[in-house]
C-alpha cells in the first residue's frame, strides 16, 4: 500500500471524484459511512454518547456527516463546531442537514471555550485534518490541554490527531489532540508509522474509501505499508521432486558462554522457515546445548571454549547469519574483522554483536557483501549511522547508509522499517508489543537467513521475513496474553503465520 503525501491525497480525492463521476459531497458521505462501520466495531452505538469536535474544513465535514449516522443508530450525539467566517461548501451542507435532524451543534472559539464532557462520553476529533502546515496558534494550547486531561470513555480521531504534522516532524511543544485510536483514511500517514507518533496516538486503523485504483498507481512514493498482498506473491512453490538441497544451506554463527540461547533460537527459526540444511557454528561450550536443543541442526565448534576466536569457511552456504550471542571479546573482534574482509562476496545477515563490532570498526562496512541485511534495534542503529533529532532525519540517514553500502537495513520497532539500497522504505503492518521480549530478534535473524538460503532475494527476504515474524507474533497472542509471549512462541507459530498468509 503506497503511503502518499498530503498533497498527493488531495489530488487523489479529485481524481476519484472525476473518474468515479461522484461529487465531493458523496465522497464525504462514503467516508462517514466507512468511519461509522469502523467505530461500530469498537463501540456499541445504541445509547452510547459521542461528542464530536468539528473544524471548518472537510475534516470537520466528515465529523458532521458521521454525527448524522451515529444519531440514526440510536447514539446520543453532541457537536462542537469551530466558529469561523468561512467553512468548506460540504461542511456547510452537512451543518444544514444536522439542523434538520435535530442534532445539537454548539459553536466555540479556541480563545473562549466551554465544553461539557461526561466520563462515559466518546470524544471524536474532526478539527484540523491533514492540511496543517504550521503549529496551531497559542490559544489552541489551552484547548488541547483541557481535552487531553478531561475524563472520558475513549478518544478517537478522523484521519490524524489535530495539531500533528503528517509529512514531517511535529514541533516540540505543539498543541495536539492526543487520542487512543486514529481512523486513517485510505492509508496510514507516514508520521503515524514512526516512534515519535506514540506521544499523540496509541494506535491507528486504516479505513478504505475505495479511492480510484488507477489514479493511485500514477503517484510515485518511496514509502510503502506492507500488507499481505505485497509479500504473498514472493512465496516459492516447490515441485514434488524438491529435496533438501533445493531449499538451500544456511549457516548460523554465534553464541558464547551464557548466550547460547541466541544461537539455538536463530538456528531453530532458520530450519522452521524452510532452510533445507542448517549448520550452527558455536564455541565448544555450546556443542551439547545445540545438539540437544536442536537435533535437526548440524553443529560445528570453534577452537575456543567460551567464545569464538575463529570463523568457519563459508563457501558451501547460500546464506550466513552472524552475530547472535557472539560477544565482543578482543579475540572475537579480530576474528570477526578478518571474516568480514575475507567474505566480501557472501550474502549475510548481521545482527546483535556483529552490528556492535561493525560500529566499532566502520572500515569493515566497506567489505559487506552487496545485498546483505543488517537488523539493528534503535541503539545499534545509532552506533552505525549516528544520532538524529527527529524520526524523519533518521529515515534520511538510513537511506543514505543503505545506498552507500548497498545493504538492506531492517530497523526494528513497532512498524519495522525495511530500507532498500534503492531508497524505498517499507513499513511492516504485522506484530504486537508482546514481541518486545528477549530473543525475538534472534528469531528474526534465523528467519531472514533461512529465506536467503532458499533463494529469495534480499529485498524479498527482508519484506517476507519481517512480515511473517510479526504475523507469527499475532498468531501467538490469539492463544495467550501479549505479556506472556516469549521468543520460542514465535518459532512455534511460524507455520500458522504461513497458513494465515496463504489463505488470507
Amino acid at each position: 500500500m503506497k503511503i502518499l503525501s498530503t498533497e498527493q491525497i488531495r489530488l487523489l480525492d479529485q481524481k476519484t471524484i472525476e473518474n468515479q463521476y461522484i461529487s465531493s459531497f458523496k465522497l464525504m458521505e462514503r467516508v462517514a459511512t466507512r468511519l461509522f462501520e469502523a467505530i461500530s466495531n469498537r463501540h456499541k452505538l445504541y445509547h452510547s454518547s459521542f461528542v464530536i469536535f468539528c473544524g471548518k474544513g472537510n475534516n470537520g465535514g466528515d465529523g458532521l456527516a458521521l454525527a448524522q449516522l451515529l444519531k440514526e443508530a440510536g447514539a446520543f450525539v453532541k457537536v462542537y463546531l469551530l466558529q469561523s467566517k468561512k467553512y468548506s461548501s460540504d461542511n456547510l451542507r452537512n451543518q444544514e442537514l444536522l439542523e434538520d435532524r435535530g442534532i445539537k451543534v454548539e459553536k466555540f472559539n479556541p480563545e473562549k471555550f466551554s465544553f461539557s464532557i461526561k466520563p462515559d462520553d466518546i470524544l471524536i476529533d474532526a478539527l484540523i485534518g491533514t492540511g496543517l502546515r504550521e503549529v496551531l496558534p497559542s490559544e489552541w494550547g489551552e484547548v488541547m490541554d483541557w481535552l487531553n486531561q478531561v475524563e472520558c470513555k475513549d478518544r478517537l480521531a478522523i484521519d490524524v490527531p489535530s495539531g500533528m504534522f503528517v509529512d514531517g516532524p511535529t514541533p516540540v511543544g505543539a498543541p495536539v489532540f492526543k487520542v487512543s485510536k486514529v481512523y486513517a483514511i485510505h492509508a496510514p500517514k507516514i508520521a503515524m508509522l514512526l516512534p515519535d507518533s506514540a506521544k499523540y496516538m496509541d494506535d491507528f486503523e486504516v479505513v478504505s474509501i475505495d479511492l480510484d485504483k488507477v489514479a493511485v498507481e500514477e503517484f510515485e512514493s518511496n514509502y510503502q505499508y506492507v500488507l499481505a498482498n505485497i509479500v504473498r506473491p514472493f512465496i516459492h512453490k516447490p515441485t514434488k521432486y524438491a529435496h533438501k538441497g533445493t531449499f538451500g544451506r544456511a549457516l548460523i554463527i554465534g553464541g558464547s558462554h551464557g548466550m547460547m540461547g541466541a544461537a539455538v533460537l536463530a538456528s531453530r527459526a532458520c530450519m522452521r522457515i524452510g532452510a533445507g540444511l542448517t549448520t550452527a557454528y558455536v564455541p565448544s561450550c555450546g556443542y551439547s546445548i545445540m545438539q540437544t536443543a536442536n537435533p535437526e541442526v548440524m553443529c560445528m565448534v570453534g577452537s575456543s571454549d567460551e567464545y569464538l576466536v575463529t570463523f568457519p569457511i563459508v563457501e558451501k552456504y547460500q546464506a550466513i547469519g552472524v552475530g547472535i550471542g557472539l560477544g565482543t571479546a578482543k579475540a572475537t573482534q579480530v576474528a570477526f574483522a578478518n571474516f568480514v574482509r575475507e567474505n566480501t562476496n557472501h550474502l549475510m545477515v548481521y545482527d546483535a554483536d556483529a552490528l556492535t563490532l561493525l560500529s566499532m570498526d566502520k572500515r569493515l562496512l566497506e567489505h559487506l557483501g552487496k545485498g546483505s541485511i543488517l537488523t539493528p534495534h534503535p541503539k545499534e542503529l545509532e552506533r552505525l549511522i549516528g544520532t538524529w533529532e527527529t524520526d524523519f532525519e533518521k529515515l534520511t540517514l538510513c537511506c543514505a547508509f543503505a545506498q552507500k553500502y548497498q545493504v538492506v537495513l531492517v530497523v526494528k520497532g513497532a512498524h519495522t522499517a525495511v530500507v532498500w539500497p534503492c531508497g524505498k522504505i517499507h513499513f511492516n503492518s504485522t506484530g504486537n508489543w508482546g514481541m518486545a521480549t528477549a530473543g525475538a530478534g534472534d528469531v528474526l535473524t534465523g528467519i531472514l537467513t533461512g529465506l536467503l538460503a532458499q533463494g529469495y532475494t534480499s529485498e524479498q527476504a527482508s519484506l517476507l521475513g519481517v512480515y511473517l515474524h510479526g504475523l507469527a507474533g499475532d498468531c501467538a497472542v490469539k492463544l495467550m496474553y501479549k505479556v506472556n509471549l516469549i521468543a520460542s512462541d514465535l518459532i512455534d507459530n511460524l507455520t500458522n503465520a504461513y497458513v494465515s498468509l496463504l489463505n488470507e
